[in-house]
């Protein structure tokens, strides 16, 4: 039986694997070829010049042959899933027996694909040096290389750094110059505004139906006390990019597609504040079941600012089960006063949002309010909650929650 691919992933930011953009590799084969597969990858990575880092790989019996798992992490997760194409038709090649096949032409090609890809020096090194001054960076959708986000971003096209690097020579194809003409004037420099760059607070929320209802809440709200604020619903890793590219935006409200999350992993490097508030009704392809499914709506968790705050559904258990992974202190929420999870959290000085008997209750520790009726049909309450208590972590008062919602 051929070795064949089930699932392969290239992901360009945080995921559930980690937190840096990675590949994932899934395989069935009739043999544990685990060994074989790890020192295939290194081998064609170094080939190629990619870089391969936490390469992890294991194997488990499935009912149909041994199902292989490889994850690593790269800054070129397209060039890494290339390579992992090209890896598995080599194991299948030399299982075949097939000598006319050329092994050596698929690698020189990523290579020249890799170099192609890659950004200039200047540009590499200018953003080496937002890194250090802990302003994130990406490469937007139009090719252009975005520092900081919304308000505080600003962007510049790396492809001036290669127009200069490929201005004619004086020199001849086969002479060889030490430095730049005598003559020539010094290399032009960018000048860069890092004073005004940085991040811009961001609320990532997943989940399924009420995911949407709590991103307009928290912009709605936002908006009306009179911070610009730009939102994105079902948002993939485009559209995110897209969003965090917006000059407008002092803040960002996401409401994260599942789907974007699974394949593609997270266009951003933290948030200031995530919710969790339901799970989607249908399971995402690759995704095995809904304790699965709740783990990589807990990716936008997972880089919340310690600073900041995550809202888990206490209803849900495979969410409830995420708090222990939370970098952050949790705010509980829940359609019934008598969820255990919520009750143990309150006991320990936690924080939560509830229903009971038709009131909003917002409690920390053993300290209740009231703080507006409960209209909303079942299916819409947790995204009303998680608004709620995102809102009020992000400092408005419950009576501004309140004549924001009247």
């Amino acid at each position: 039986m051929p070795t064949t691919i089930i699932q392969l992933l290239g992901f360009e930011g945080p995921n559930l694997f980690g937190p840096q953009p990675a590949v994932f590799l899934q395989v069935q084969s009739d043999s544990d070829l685990s060994r074989r597969l790890k020192t295939a990858l290194k081998d064609a990575a170094q080939s190629v010049g990619m870089v391969l880092g936490y390469l992890e790989v294991s194997a488990r019996r499935g009912p149909a042959g041994q199902i292989i798992s490889a994850n690593f992490t790269t800054p070129t997760p397209a060039i890494g899933v290339a390579l992992a194409e090209y890896v598995v038709e080599g194991l299948n090649r030399h299982a075949a027996g097939d000598a006319e096949w050329d092994a050596e032409q698929p690698l020189w090609e990523l290579q020249k694909r890799r170099r192609a890809e890659a950004l200039p020096l200047p540009a590499l090194q200018i953003i080496a040096e937002a890194a250090s001054r802990s302003i994130p960076s990406f490469i937007r959708t139009d090719g252009l290389v975005q520092l900081g986000y919304g308000a505080r971003g600003w962007a510049f096209d790396p492809a001036q750094f290669q127009k200069r690097a490929e201005r004619p020579s004086l020199l001849g194809d086969d002479e060889v110059g030490i430095g730049l003409p005598p003559f020539a004037g010094p290399p032009a420099t960018l000048e860069v505004p890092w004073q005004r760059l940085g991040p811009i607070p961001i609320v990532a929320v997943s989940g399924g139906d009420a995911r949407d209802i709590a991103a307009h809440t928290i912009a709605a709200a936002l908006d009306a006390m009179g911070q610009p604020t730009s939102l994105a619903v079902a948002a993939g890793f485009d559209a995110t990019r897209d969003l965090l590219s917006d000059a407008r935006g002092a803040i960002a409200v996401l409401g994260l597609s599942a789907d974007g999350i699974a394949q593609r992993g997270l266009a951003l490097e933290r948030c200031a504040y995530s919710a969790i508030v339901d799970l989607p009704g249908e399971l995402p392809a690759g995704i095995a079941d809904h304790a699965e499914l709740a783990r990589v709506l807990g990716v936008p968790m997972l880089i919340t600012d310690p600073a900041g705050r995550v809202v888990l559904n206490a209803d849900v258990p495979a969410i409830a089960a995420l708090a222990e992974y939370a970098p952050c202190p949790i705010i509980y929420i829940g359609t019934g006063g008598d969820n255990t999870t919520i009750g143990v959290h309150r006991a320990q000085g936690g924080m939560a949002v509830f229903v009971r008997e038709g009131l909003v209750i917002a409690a920390h520790g053993a300290a209740e309010q009231a703080v507006l009726q409960a209209t909303l049909p079942p299916a819409a309450l947790p995204g009303a909650l998680a608004a709620i208590a995102l809102l009020h972590a992000m400092g408005l008062s419950w009576e501004q929650i309140r004549g924001d919602r009247a």
